[in-house]
């Protein structure tokens, strides 16, 4: 999928930003519903912020082997046929394979109904998966479930065993309520399976989590599926399996090293293919907690479906490196739309790979406007002269906040209004600007929950007015001194 970008203008602030926001971060989240984020070119220096190289107890497999016999080359080809065909099938269309980025559910039953025409609902390799996608569809749309299940009702045979195992699956009251008006339905009553706790032991797990993936657009079924990964211990199986008694025993080990291969195929072709998984693998890999295999295959996935960002360089026997690429110009710090670095100013700074910015606007429509689709182009009018009675709305920035051991962030900050005189009008400290786990690329620029609003009211002197935002990454322990000003003036 073909990058989108984007700038914000910051008007008097002379600086056009380039940057790409991630569709997951669009989603507003309760209290931190500023949250969304934008994906920026900051530049950072890869010694502060990758991890350094490895030395491995064993280089993970992480790729077919040359020296592979043609019966084991050909029991893979048939087991990656089993894995990989049905989700292709299944998902050739955009609703299914796009739908995590412009959700549709008025689609719904059209869609179903043209599944069952396909014959993808009678499929046994494709019905499993179809079930867990309508099924998440479904959990997002709780209050059309009744409407769908009810118009969905002439469908016979497999076709509607698909969807009543898709009902069952979203976990809903109202499917339950469904179901059990159902006399065909008993099997599917009751507390569903919860796919993502399944182990990805067999093909099938891996083409539910994707389909999982293709209708929530959530990091928990990819990072599911890199634990399959692990599975990289297994290396070989499928070579001695041709040489072997094919005792179940060696089935069952061919099979893990064929999910493996097609766990490390089908992350990197989707890496390239949606921007949204590649993002996810890189939150994944620096969030931390990975085992010694996840870390190696997901370096090396990195680096093929992102090459231009990632590099990964075999050293000698037990060795990698794993390192972000350098730009041409080299260094940390924001850029602007054609990569030149931008000269810092007291609103817009980095520091150790962190970087924030402030912005004092008097637009009314700031959270509309920065809750644009990807598209278009945000634009903020810098606070200027501001009349008495017109409200400053002060916005804060931050991106590539430093994760804690548990994958999640923590940002902190101070405000300051000062008058001109110098008295302090208004002041909030350790404000939680941000905090939790970060969903979508550690480049996002993220607007900070608290948004404070001025207004100049008839006893507050004319004239410059300061803003101070103290910006704290209390992961990193780095802070940033932001300042901006407004002329506060009588009619």
């Amino acid at each position: 999928m073909k990058a989108k970008h984007h700038a914000i203008d910051l008007s008097n602030l002379s600086t056009d930003i380039s940057c790409q926001r991630g569709a997951l971060i669009r989603t507003l989240l309760g209290a931190q519903k500023n949250s969304a984020a934008r994906l920026l070119q900051l530049d950072t220096a890869s010694a502060g912020y990758l991890p350094p190289p490895v030395t491995a107890r064993a280089i993970p497999k992480c790729a077919v082997s040359p020296h592979m016999s043609k019966q084991a080359m050909r029991l893979l080809y048939f087991l990656a046929i089993i894995l990989l065909a049905t989700a292709q099938t299944a998902f050739a269309e955009d609703w299914l394979s796009h739908y995590y980025e412009s959700p549709t559910p008025e689609r719904f039953v059209t869609e179903v109904q043209a599944l069952s025409k396909a014959g993808n609902l009678s499929n046994p390799e494709s019905a499993a998966l179809t079930s867990v996608f309508l099924g998440r569809v479904m959990a997002a749309n709780p209050t059309q479930v009744d409407a769908w299940l009810s118009q969905l009702g002439d469908l016979k045979g497999d076709d509607r065993q698909t969807v009543l195992f898709a009902a069952s699956l979203s976990g809903t009251r109202e499917a339950q309520d469904y179901l059990g008006r159902q006399p065909d339905a008993g099997k599917y009553r009751g507390k569903p399976v919860d796919i993502r706790a399944i182990n990805p032991k067999e093909p099938a797990v891996l083409d539910m989590l994707w389909a999982d993936f293709f209708a929530t657009g959530e990091a928990d079924p990819i990072r599911r599926i890199v634990v399959a990964l692990n599975y990289d211990k297994y290396s070989g199986a499928l070579d001695q399996y041709a040489k072997s008694e094919k005792t179940e025993k060696d089935r069952d080990k061919a099979v893990l090293e064929a999910v493996f291969m097609a766990a490390m195929w089908s992350l990197e072709s989707n890496a390239r293919q949606h921007r949204r998984v590649g993002e996810t693998l890189e939150q994944i890999y620096f969030a931390g907690g990975l085992t010694q295999s996840e870390q190696f295959c997901l370096s090396a996935i990195l680096a093929k479906a992102i090459p231009e960002k990632y590099e990964f360089t075999r050293l000698e026997a037990g060795q990698w490196t794993f390192k972000r690429k350098p730009t041409i110009q080299g260094g940390a710090g924001w850029r602007d739309s054609g990569g030149r670095p931008v000269a810092e100013m007291e609103a817009m700074k980095s520091k150790d790979d962190f970087a924030g910015s402030l912005l004092a606007t008097t637009d009314e429509d700031w959270e509309k406007k920065w809750n644009t689709p990807p598209e278009t182009k945000p634009n903020f009018n810098k606070a200027g002269i501001v009349p008495y009675g017109k409200k400053v709305y002060i916005l804060t920035f931050f991106a590539n906040p430093k994760l804690d051991q548990l994958g999640k962030a923590n940002v902190r900050c101070d405000f300051r209004i000062l008058a001109p005189t110098g008295k302090v009008s208004h002041e909030q400290k350790d404000a939680t600007c941000f905090a939790g786990a970060i969903q979508g690329s550690p480049y996002a620029l993220r607007m900070s929950a608290p948004v404070v609003a001025f207004s100049g009211d008839p006893d507050d002197p004319p004239g410059t007015w300061r803003i101070e935002v103290m910006l704290r990454d209390a992961v990193r322990n780095v802070e940033l001194a932001l300042g901006t000003t407004f002329e506060l003036k009588r009619p």
